[in-house]
């Protein structure tokens, strides 16, 4: 190789920036340099082991320089390299280049720099038991997790490389013995299609393989929970991650899955399915309460008791404006105060909210703005929306929100039941790439159903679903 047209490249290409340092040296008259970035370096590992071993070869007469410095500097995983375009992605991924004068390759030794935060708690995730780890941006250290708890041979990690500048590594993981091999296939050619700039986020590569997911619907969940992603795993569904994301995709979902939480695994079959119950009651909820109400105080008051009918007329007595319009203002305003949690510091979001919401309900009621009673619908409808986690379940609720609002406010409960009947035949028809989305309840899956809304005991949860796996032996024999 010649040091001076690398070099000279290297600087013409890169506009000479400050962060890649070049050090030259000679040893036994033959020069040597040493490229490394700067940013992406550890400057104390290269001081201390690389410098130091050369300057014990240099004390030497040896014959094969480059054969020396790869016995020498046995603390570093390294890789020969032959190229210009390798000098310059193993410096862009932290590696240190040695490059000695007419030699046939250089060689690259990692010494990244430790760029990453140490592994906390999950923010977004939060469980009142369970484990108390999340996935940080460094993917060997979440690979490391995962690994932590499935000790097997079988857990097979694919890794390729996404973005034209950025050059992102992408881990496709799965457990080769009980993942279906058609799911696997294609998530594999949707990865393949991908051509980008650059990949910064998990987020980006979500979009692009869901894409094709006509819905407004998630079909993919996105978490920071390694023990989520372990079960989902163990349960013969696929997990996408990156490096420099905290957050890795599990693909395929049902929506089902939405409903579940990691906490369920630690309680009585009983009380999670009474849990679960709840969960599906309050998306029915949060969905329908307002078009409701819209409904019966505009086109089916006969609905109502005359007594309740006369108190909600009384209340709305001062208030200038349609019911429709009344729950959007209300609406509305709890979405604001919603993302006001999410963006602003911890210490003051809890203070906040409670103040926004008292000060500005109190001051809508007393401004004759919103009645009393909508104030009413509209916390309900909100705080049945907490008990999700996932932003695009949260998003896609709010939509349908609005539909069914719209069709109440037109055609009353007659316009909620065609919107409803469109609403489930849509979730009929939808699939989670090839796995349908209201499985296990359509098609009905009688061994899935045992872990759906009703939880039966562990010791009857033998099987895997057929859908997700071949292999559906999970605990083997269990004895009654």
């Amino acid at each position: 190789m010649n040091i001076d047209v690398i070099i000279n490249k290297l600087k013409k290409e890169t506009n000479n920036v400050l962060d890649i340092t070049y050090r030259e040296k000679y040893i036994n008259k033959k020069r040597i340099e040493i490229i490394y970035n700067e940013s992406l370096s550890s400057s104390n590992n290269i001081s201390d082991f690389i410098i130091r071993s050369l300057d014990i070869i240099s004390e030497k007469n040896y014959k094969n320089i480059l054969k020396e410095i790869e016995n020498s500097i046995d603390n570093f995983k390294y890789n020969k390299i032959y190229t210009y375009k390798e000098i310059c992605y193993y410096i862009n991924f932290g590696f240190t280049i040695i490059i000695i004068d007419k030699e046939e390759y250089a060689l690259a030794l990692e010494t990244k720099a430790n760029l990453s935060r140490s592994i906390s708690n999950p923010q977004t995730e939060i469980t009142l038991r369970g484990s108390m780890d999340s996935f940080v941006e460094n993917i060997q250290t979440n690979i490391g997790l995962i690994r932590r708890r499935i000790k097997s041979n079988d857990l097979w990690i694919d890794t390729n490389e996404i973005g034209k500048h950025t050059k992102t590594t992408i881990n496709l993981i799965y457990i080769n013995s009980i993942c279906k091999k058609e799911y696997l296939q294609l998530i594999k050619k949707k990865l393949n299609k991908i051509n980008i700039d650059g990949i910064t986020n998990i987020g980006t590569i979500k979009n692009l393989i869901e894409e094709e997911e006509k819905s407004i619907l998630p079909t993919i969940i996105t978490t920071e929970r390694p023990d989520k992603v372990s079960q989902a795993l163990l349960s013969g569904k696929i997990v996408i991650m990156i490096d420099t994301s905290p957050f890795a995709l599990i693909i395929p979902i049902t929506l089902n899955d939405l409903f579940l939480s990691t906490e369920d695994s630690y309680s009585k079959g009983i009380n999670v399915t009474v849990t679960r119950i709840i969960r599906y009651c309050a998306f029915y909820i949060t969905l329908l309460t307002p078009a409701i109400y819209i409904a019966i105080t505009t086109y089916n008051q006969e609905m109502l008791p005359t007594q309740l009918l006369t108190s909600i007329a009384s209340q709305r007595a001062n208030v200038p404006f349609p019911t429709i319009f009344e729950a959007i203002i209300m609406l509305t305003t709890f979405e604001i105060l919603r993302e006001c949690d999410l963006r602003l510091p911890t210490f003051t979001t809890s203070a906040l909210s409670i103040v926004g919401a008292l000060v500005l309900g109190e001051a809508a009621v007393n401004a004759g703005i919103v009645s009393p009673i909508m104030i009413i619908i509209i916390s309900i409808t909100e705080v049945s929306a907490l008990l999700f986690t996932e932003p695009e379940l949260i998003s896609a609720i709010r939509w349908y929100r609005v539909i069914f609002m719209i069709s109440a406010n037109f055609l009353g409960i007659y316009g909620i039941t065609c919107t409803l009947i469109y609403f489930i035949t849509k979730l009929v028809s939808l699939d989670s790439f090839g796995l349908p989305y209201l499985y296990p309840f359509s098609p009905i899956n009688i061994n899935s159903l045992k872990n759906s809304i009703i939880k039966f005991p562990i010791k009857y949860l033998r099987k895997r679903d057929t859908n997700l796996s071949n292999n559906i032996n999970r605990y083997g024999s269990v004895k009654q």
